[in-house]
């Protein structure tokens, strides 16, 4: 019990030494860390200060050892592991033991508690690449304060670690070989060669004077940096931005091209950012080509990682009008209605639609200020303004075909206005789910998209279940819909659109099943509601059955009628692990229409969506409970709430038989604006508490 007793202490202890650590400003920290003299920042670096091993080996994404020829000098420890999740705590700098490599890997202590013990590289997740990042970046800031030789020993030190390592090994000979960085196991996460070259760049001219042999090895190490951002990565999306900001980091603090025997300087790599394209890296002006539309300035991917691009490409665009005289919408003309049309993304809440591997966010308003200024520069006025007022009113309906969206609102106010989108899988970051819709009313996501995954990509959740069919707001069939995610080539047709209305029409490529949606939304006044049509069917198919799922904001859902427990939606229909995570699942007994209500409690008073169904010969409605809305888990206003014990109530249609002649015909309810509906066949007939009828037909 005391050996317990004083672990427990020397936890405590260690914190908050930790805790009063972060909490000094970096001034501070580097005021500590002078009293230790000049190599106390290098010293701390997770570099193979022993073994100078030359070579890391990686195999399923985690490092397995390390080993070559023994270099001239220590060498930088490469990422512990592709994902950065671990089960460790990541040490304060003030922490680590002064030039430290075990062959046992990292001294660490448990997240969970518990003494310090040693951790294979492959397990300590981004632990090893966050240390040397921010030693860097401590690194820049003493080179700004007046610490220069501090912060060259430790520049120094991690430059000559790069020069001296190859570029990983990937065991499998696969893919990842091509993905590699020099300190991440991604050419993206290589964001310490921002620190790296700020700092050399403020140290030059003190290095010229004192440490001149060092120049050559550290510009050699930086351009042999910039060739791995060429030579790696993944061209035409995210990506290729990230690792065209890291070659002109490099090039900007480079010599003329004439000053190296390759001829391979200041010019060649800024030539290569904007005209030099690669297999995995390309050029500014062709990833502008791929990526955007011409027509609508949408980029490819998903709005979240869209949002990424708009952010790295005004830093892009200020570093080459700042530094180079460049104006980016010269050389890169869509980037106009890219900004401009970027609005066309948000819902009424005043964030963007939440599909695919997106977490719903406001615009990037820094990168939209960075552009007015831009824009300014080069006498660009009237796009100035536009530019520095990014909310400007959006279109009534919008369709992005090179990412398979549309977008219908009826108007901006968050709490007054309406929206609805609809999404399939067309591009990059994207997921399976077929025709997939969200809803926002009343200044919430009511029919949110369920996110990514609490571990991202990188996590089971969201390759079981996130990334597939019953995690959406769409139609699955024969328990069997599924396709490839991340990137998607599963688009849908827009047959037909109003201000307030669209169908289109999808192919669901595991069953062939044809599918058609039209969604309209109805806003007169303090009504507010959503009719959606959604029509399914497998030619020839005898046994066939769809299922339409339904997620709604809120605790709980109420289903009319009397209720019991069911087995259906289960893993043994299809081998499809998504429909594990259904779970506490009640199916009404009888066929006839359905009415029921998700109830969210909120301090203000309950938040209540009514949703009611058309009934038919072979239908079964089901209550469950799914996986947490993980999408909106980081938004901070409203606050959702959103833990990874939350669960998300979703109702479930099940229809035996083709779904076409006799369709799911929902009305969603958020404004307690409906009376009564009425069902008959495809036409529905709605009864509004202000004495109004409306009827639709599909």
């Amino acid at each position: 019990m005391k050996m317990k007793f004083a672990g427990l202490c020397l936890q405590l202890a260690i914190f908050g030494f930790r805790f009063a650590a972060w909490a000094l400003s970096p001034q501070e920290r580097l005021a500590r860390f002078a009293d230790e003299g000049p190599n106390a920042l290098a010293d701390r670096l997770y570099m193979h200060w022993n073994t100078h091993a030359t070579d890391v080996y990686v195999h399923d994404q985690a490092v397995m050892g390390v080993g070559g020829e023994r270099a001239k000098e220590p060498t930088v420890m490469f990422a512990g592991n592709r994902s950065h999740v671990t089960n460790f705590q990541r040490p304060a700098i003030e922490d680590l033991r002064k030039r430290n490599e075990d062959e046992r890997g990292l001294l660490l202590v448990p997240k969970a508690g518990g003494e310090a013990q040693w951790v294979p590289y492959g397990q300590t997740g981004g632990i090893i690449e966050s240390v040397n990042k921010e030693i860097m970046a401590l690194a820049k800031i003493a080179a700004e304060t007046g610490r220069e030789e501090m912060a060259f020993r430790a520049l120094d030190v991690y430059l000559k670690g790069i020069y001296y390592r190859n570029v990983a090994t990937d065991l499998a000979h696969g893919h990842m070989q091509t993905l590699f960085g020099m300190q991440s196991m991604e050419t993206i996460h290589d964001d310490v060669l921002h620190h790296v070259c700020a700092t050399y760049k403020i140290l030059k001219p003190w290095i010229e004077e004192h440490h001149p042999e060092s120049l050559e090895v550290m510009q050699d190490a930086l351009r042999k940096w910039a060739d791995v951002q060429i030579a790696n990565g993944v061209a035409d999306n995210n990506w290729d931005m990230m690792q065209l900001d890291f070659i002109l980091d490099v090039a900007l603090v480079l010599e003329e091209d004439t000053h190296y025997a390759d001829g391979k300087g200041r010019e060649y790599y800024i030539d290569t950012v904007l005209n030099r394209s690669s297999v995995r890296n390309l050029s500014i002006r062709s990833l502008a080509e791929k990526g955007y539309d011409p027509e609508s300035g949408i980029w490819f991917e998903c709005p979240g990682y869209s949002l990424v691009v708009l952010g790295d490409l005004a830093r892009f665009a200020a570093r080459l009008a700042d530094e180079l005289d460049i104006d980016i919408f010269t050389i890169v003309p869509v980037a106009e209605k890219a900004y401009i049309n970027a609005v066309e993304y948000l819902f009424p809440d005043g964030m963007v639609i939440g599909f695919g591997d997106t977490h719903p966010s406001p615009l990037p308003a820094k990168a939209f200020a960075t552009m007015a200024r831009i824009a300014r520069k080069y006498g660009r006025a009237e796009l100035a303004e536009k530019l520095e007022k990014p909310l400007l009113p959006a279109k009534s309906f919008f369709h992005a075909p090179n990412a398979s969206w549309l977008v219908c609102r009826s108007g901006t106010d968050a709490k007054d206005d309406i929206a609805f989108a609809l999404n399939a899988s067309l591009g990059n970051h994207q997921h399976a789910n077929g025709i997939s819709l969200e809803l926002c009313a009343n200044g919430y996501r009511i029919a949110p998209d369920a996110g990514i995954g609490w571990n991202l990509y990188s996590g089971e959740d969201y390759k079981e279940y996130y990334s597939r069919f019953p995690a959406h707001n769409t139609v699955m069939v024969n328990s069997r819909s599924n396709y490839g995610v991340m990137k998607s080539f599963h688009s849908f047709e827009l047959v037909a659109h109003g201000d307030n209305w669209a169908k289109v029409r999808f192919r669901e490529p595991a069953t062939g099943a044809e599918q058609e949606r039209m969604v309209t939304l109805v806003k007169d006044g303090e009504v507010r509601y959503f009719v959606d049509c959604f029509k399914s069917r497998v030619a020839g198919d005898a046994r066939q059955y769809h299922d339409y799922y339904y997620h709604n904001l809120g605790d709980t859902v109420f289903l009319e009628g009397e209720l019991e427990a069911t087995d259906e939606i289960a893993f043994v229909e299809s081998g499809i692990a998504a429909l594990s995570y259904i779970q506490n699942k009640f199916a009404r007994k009888g066929t006839g229409d359905a009415k029921a209500q998700f109830v969210w409690k909120r301090p203000e008073g309950d938040v209540i969506t009514k949703f009611y169904m058309n009934g038919a010969e072979g239908r079964t409605f089901i209550t469950a409970l799914a996986p947490a809305t993980e999408g909106l888990s980081r938004v901070k206003s409203p606050d959702y709430g959103i833990t990874r014990d939350s669960r998300t109530p979703v109702l479930v249609a099940r229809h035996r038989g083709d779904a076409w002649d006799v369709p799911f015909i929902a009305v969603i309810d958020p404004s307690d604006a409906v009376e009564s509906v009425a069902f008959d066949g495809c036409m529905v007939t709605v009864m509004r508490k202000d004495g109004k009828r409306d009827s639709f037909t599909f």
